[in-house]
């Protein structure tokens, strides 16, 4: 079972002094971490990048298939979106403890 993400991140290209910052809106799903049982090996969380969209300016550009496959290939990139897939994890989990709190709170007043 996988859980599905979106993120937005910034992508710099640089060429003879030029600056050019896109930023990418990539939909990923993690799969969660499965541990070893006596039958079967324990599985990692892992990224499948399900799509890659590239905006400058809010207009969308093409994405020529070779860059969408190194960044869909890097594993640097994957590490960076687990990473914020467990950001976004954790402060739901902060999210819901705040408001199951509140509702206790105003149960017993």
């Amino acid at each position: 079972m996988s859980t599905k993400y979106r993120a937005k991140t910034p992508l710099l290209i640089s060429a003879a002094g030029l600056d050019i910052e896109l930023d990418l809106h990539v939909e990923y799903s993690v799969s969660r971490y499965r541990a070893a049982t006596l039958t079967q090996p324990g599985e990692p969380r892992s990224v499948e990048i399900e799509e890659i969209r590239w905006l400058i300016e809010d207009a969308e550009l093409p994405l020529p298939d070779w860059i969408e496959r190194e960044i869909a290939d890097s594993e640097g990139f994957k590490a960076h979106l687990l990473q914020e897939a467990a950001d976004k994890d954790a402060a739901a989990a902060e999210d819901a403890a705040e408001a199951r709190r509140e509702r206790e709170w105003e149960e017993r007043a």
